[in-house]
Order: structure tokens, then sequence, then C-alpha cells
């Protein structure tokens, strides 16, 4: 019930550190039509080792939904991208992650355009109660063809996190940085029912507390197979890797995800 509360109040405030993969058609972000809204859902089965630690390193199985709106304007983009995902080892409780992710694309039809953006995210599995997002990228189109387009984004954030102590989960870790920002995205059309979506961040900055520079990547590849007009079938693979975690958790996780998209 928290969960979905919580994941209520993101959905109303509008306001993914995963990767995040728009599952609308992103091409149409960058065509000369507009005023007009896309969007997605999707209900896919989840198959990932998001433990807290090596020594209790588990692999899950659960679902994930998702939920994309997009509006296009004549001059800007208007993005938003939901995930909330349940999942549980044989045995074991049940534990829940998501996030909401809004994103504002300027002058979208430019070779160089700008982003702002904002995200909310939680994870149970690896006792973080909050991530909290907000920064700005320069938005740089390196290649496009009428089967492919390939993206450089440049910025800065500012991130706020809190971690549950392993030892003793009432105490709570606060965490404030300045972060680079910066991603490659590229999406590959084989023919009219086959696509692959494939988006890789770094992200990173100084720990002046712990005197340490925190950096973290992450990527997704996903795989769109379209079976109607409508319907899609979709399979991702998702990392992450983080070089000095706030505490001491698995410093790589990976997610395996199959399931349909529901688009209009």
């Amino acid at each position: 019930m928290k969960s979905f509360l919580l994941l209520a109040a993101l959905l109303v405030l509008s306001t993914v550190a995963s990767a995040q993969i728009l599952k609308v058609n992103k091409g149409s972000i960058d065509s000369d039509s507009s005023g007009y809204f896309m969007g997605s859902t999707s209900v896919d089965f989840n198959l990932n080792n998001k433990s807290a630690t090596a020594e209790q390193s588990i692999t899950y199985t659960g679902l994930e939904a998702d939920a994309d709106l997009v509006y296009v304007g004549q001059r800007h983009a208007y993005i938003l991208i939901n995930q909330l995902n349940y999942f549980k080892s044989t045995g074991g409780p049940l534990i829940s992650t998501g996030y909401a992710h809004f994103r504002t694309n300027f002058l979208r039809k430019q070779p160089l355009s700008y982003e702002l953006f904002t995200q909310v995210q939680y994870d149970g599995g690896r006792k973080m109660p909050l991530r909290y997002l907000l920064g700005g990228n320069l938005r740089i189109k390196v290649a496009a063809t009428t089967s492919s387009r390939l993206f450089v984004g440049i910025g800065m954030m500012y991130e706020k996190e809190n971690w549950k102590m392993l030892t003793d989960e009432s105490q709570i870790i606060h965490k404030d940085l300045l972060k680079s920002t910066n991603y490659i995205s590229y999406k590959q059309a084989f023919n009219e029912h086959v696509n692959i979506n494939v988006m890789a961040y770094y992200q990173g900055g100084y720990d002046r507390d712990a005197k340490v520079f925190r950096s973290r990547i992450s990527g997704e590849a996903v795989l769109n197979v379209k079976l109607t007009n409508l319907l899609t079938f979709n399979t991702s693979f998702a990392a992450q890797y983080e070089d000095h975690p706030i505490i001491a958790i698995n410093k790589l996780v990976y997610s395996l995800t199959n399931g349909f998209k529901f688009s209009f």
C-alpha cells in the first residue's frame, strides 16, 4: 500500500539512477508534426539481482509496470516516464522499487537542444528510501537517418539520497552531491516491425565528506517487436555499476525483462 501511494504521488507531481528509456516512438519527438500526445503502458516479467549485499546475493523474479506519456509541442517536448517493480525470491519478502522521471526537451527539432529533468526514486531491495535528482543537459544530435538516430547528452545535476544502515535500518545516511551527468542514446530500426533502443549513462561527483569521487555507470538496451499497430513485444536488459556505493551493497546489479507494451 505504501508503494502504491508513493507512485500515485509521483504521477500527480510528475517529478527514473537507472537508465530511462522512453518506450513510445522517440523518433516522433523530432518530427515536424506538433500538438499531440503519445503514450504507452507495459507489464513485464522481470529477473534481477537487486539484493542489498554480496553476502545475500539472490536472484529475484517479479513484475514490472511502466507508463510513459509525451506531449509534442511546436518547439518543445514534455516527457513523463514512470516505473513500478515488485519482486521476491523463493520464500522471501515482497520488495518494490519505483521511479517517476519528468523531462522537458527545449528546441526539440534542432541539432543542439536543451533538457531539464527531475526524478524521484526509491529502491526497497537496496535499502534506499529516496533518491531525488534535478538537473539539465545539452542534447546533441550526432547523426540521424530514416532508420537510426544517435544523441549525446552532457550536463550537470544535483542528487539527494537517503540510505538505511544495513546494521540498523532506523539510522539514515543523508547524502547531497553535485554530479556530472552524461549519456549516449541510440535507436536503430531494422524494419517496420523491429527496432532497438540503447542508452548508457555516466554520472559522477566528488563527495567532500568521504573524500572520494563517486561514479555510476548504467545502461539499458530494449528490443521491440511490433505485433500490431497498438501491441509490441519487448525484451530489455539493464545494468548499473557504482564504484563507491554509499553503503556496503553490491556494486553491480542487473535486470532482464520480457513483456508486452500497449501504445496510443
